[in-house]
């Protein structure tokens, strides 16, 4: 009788501590403050838009800086949706650990584009989004200025920029794209001392071999400095103009 009261009273004894030891922890976790804040950028080494100094900013502006706060009262859904909200932020994540620290890891938006127009200034990234100009970083992107408005710069734009990306000779050839009055496209290449006259956006891909070809074959001897003009909006022919 003695032994099952002993075993009854350490069981008892064992079960008090646990309870004592979860709510002792639980209140522990309840008065948790948020020490820290981590931000991660998973693409920094090649995209530079924003820094760990300007997602601090930001978030201090929208009243959502955690650090300090209980670590309970830290929304993270939150604080995710508002930094997606940023125009240079693609994604980002955020969780919470035991030591008292909030990690935040953003990955960035990657521009395909800059527009250029009537004193506009922005980017097309690859899901095309708009993106604000960053005084943090420039991209190695084709420019577009003339007559663009927002349906063009989301539409046969992104195409044709993703076009140049896709292709290493055009990507690096093509560096500006005019929109003129009439709504023709003229490409502004980075070596040669030309325009080349696209016309429209329609077959655009074969236009450009058939430059490509004469890139290669047809200024051999001449160059490519001796024409001003190079015009492939007529089929099956390109036509050069001097300067």
């Amino acid at each position: 009788m003695k032994k099952k009261i002993l075993l009854t009273t350490g069981v008892l004894t064992v079960f008090g501590y646990i309870v004592f030891a979860i709510f002792t922890s639980c209140n522990k976790s309840n008065d948790r403050i948020c020490k820290k804040v981590e931000i991660m950028i998973k693409d920094s080494e090649h995209l530079r838009f924003i820094n760990e100094e300007d997602i601090s900013r930001f978030l201090d502006e929208k009243k959502l800086n955690p650090k300090g706060v209980n670590m309970q009262s830290v929304d993270i859904e939150n604080i995710e949706k508002t930094l997606k909200k940023h125009s240079c932020i693609k994604s980002a994540e955020c969780y919470k650990t035991h030591s008292g620290t909030l990690y935040i890891e953003i990955k960035q938006r990657e521009p395909v584009l800059r527009i250029m127009n009537n004193g506009k200034d922005f980017y097309i990234d690859k899901d095309r989004k708009m993106m604000d100009i960053s005084t943090n970083f420039t991209a190695y992107v084709p420019v577009a200025t003339g007559s663009v408005d927002t349906t063009l710069a989301k539409g046969d734009l992104y195409k044709f920029a993703m076009f140049l990306k896709e292709n290493d000779f055009w990507n690096a050839q093509i560096e500006q794209i005019h929109v003129n009055s009439k709504k023709e496209i003229e490409l502004i290449p980075r070596v040669g001392d030309h325009v080349i006259l696209l016309g429209t956006f329609d077959d655009y891909e074969a236009k450009l071999n058939k430059l490509l070809s004469m890139y290669k074959t047809g200024f051999r001897n001449t160059g490519w400095n001796c024409y001003g003009k190079i015009n492939l909006k007529y089929d099956n022919q390109v036509v050069c103009t001097k300067k």
